[in-house]
């Protein structure tokens, strides 16, 4: 099966510089926190010595003048979510692979694009220009990203027939390894593909385990590995912007309200049941402030929802005011999710007697409570059928 692999790379800082046109040619650095700990997650070429999951105070130890940003992660998923609609304009088969990669079928559509060229000319136009797109094709997953990784920006590239004597010169660490077994392999003296393709499977198998194999075979250019379709989450997205920056809560949850208001009449929900719902905004001199409240049981209605998230925006503390709001509702369901209970005599019968106790601490003594009980149902006088009994769960 021929494949192509579209690969952006940087696309965090690519994306960045997009929303901020001031941003290009500096020196940018986007983090991310691990708990306490701030680790990058991404640099522009201008930062020079800073890498991928180094920490915040040695990449701005080797990078003066740097322009730190927090990460914005719903942005960049946004981003790359509109490349892969694009994508699936061109082919029906669009796998999702990690942030700024993509693998794209090809069979059957050179002769609709009038040949391979044409084809791949299409796939880069479907990414702005301003990402610069590198595609690499071969015969499987692997191989392509390899190609695409050789690409330079807004390039194509394709893998020659013999894939493993193309492969071989490359570093182990394209592998889809750990960075455990990655070091492993390095203590070993295995840097390139070509040494490890050229070890027995069963010594890398007994090394790596499961990851063993499964590397040897990649490090030989053999990846049988199907496409996996993409398949693309049904939204609903409102947006609105204040007159002026906000923190108060009833200027928040009114604007909450008018959101969910246009969400829930909007034709694609209507009728139907939301799982989830995100709020995005941006805020004066910080980063974008992003929550998502998965619901208990799915909601089909603005009451229901507002309800719901109110109770959970009541005590949560912003970091500063917000300028405006977008709301995005997921989980677009026809069935409203809700299961009654197998028990739910027995879980009432609890209730009450819990509601007994209560009372009877309250009061002092037992509370004044009957029920009506069958005492003679079959008796013709109506007054012997039932007595009135203090109420005993």
């Amino acid at each position: 099966m021929n494949i192509a692999c579209v690969l952006i790379t940087h696309l965090p800082v690519k994306a960045e510089q997009r929303r901020d046109p001031a941003l290009l040619g500096r020196p940018v650095v986007i983090t991310e926190s691990f708990g306490s700990k701030q680790v990058v997650l991404d640099s522009s070429p201008e930062a020079r010595g800073v890498t991928a999951g180094m920490s915040l105070q040695e990449a701005v130890s080797r990078s003066k003048d740097t322009v730190l940003l927090r990460a914005d992660e719903p942005y960049y998923d946004s981003v790359f979510t509109e490349m892969l609609t694009s994508l699936e304009g061109r082919s029906p088969l669009v796998e999702k692979a990690d942030l700024g990669c993509a693998y794209v079928g090809l069979d059957g559509l050179e002769a609709m694009y009038g040949g391979e060229a044409r084809l791949i000319t299409s796939l880069l136009q479907a990414v702005p220009h301003q990402f610069n797109p590198r595609i690499g094709v071969a015969t499987g997953k692997f191989p392509a990203y390899v190609a695409a990784v050789t690409s330079s920006g807004g390039r194509a590239s394709k893998a020659p027939d013999d894939v493993a004597g193309f492969l071989k010169e490359f570093s182990i660490d394209l592998l889809p390894l750990s960075w455990q077994n990655k070091t492993r392999l390095h203590h070993f003296g295995l840097h390139t593909l070509g040494q490890l393709a050229a070890l027995p499977a069963g010594s890398i198998q007994a090394q790596l385990r499961a990851e063993g194999s499964r590397a040897w075979a990649l490090a030989k250019g053999i990846d049988p590995s199907p496409l996996a379709s993409w398949q693309h989450e049904e939204v609903v997205s409102e947006f609105l912007t204040f007159p002026s920056p906000t923190v108060t809560q009833h200027a928040i949850l009114t604007a909450l309200a008018t959101l969910l208001g246009r969400a829930f009449v909007r034709p694609e929900i209507k009728g139907r049941y939301v799982r989830t719902a995100t709020i995005e905004s941006r805020i004066v001199r910080h980063a974008p402030w992003v929550k998502h409240f998965p619901f208990k049981e799915s909601v089909g209605s603005k009451e229901r929802a507002l309800f719901s998230l109110k109770s959970r925006l009541d005590n949560l503390e912003l970091p500063g005011p917000l300028e405006d709001m977008k709301l995005t509702l997921g989980g677009i369901t026809g069935e409203s999710g809700i299961q009654s209970s197998l028990f739910s005599d027995v879980r009432k019968r609890e209730q009450l007697r819990e509601m007994m106790r209560q009372l009877e601490v309250l009061l002092g003594c037992k509370p004044p409570i009957y029920q009506m009980k069958e005492v003679e149902p079959w008796s013709r006088i109506p007054e012997r059928r039932q007595a009135l009994v203090l109420f005993d769960p």
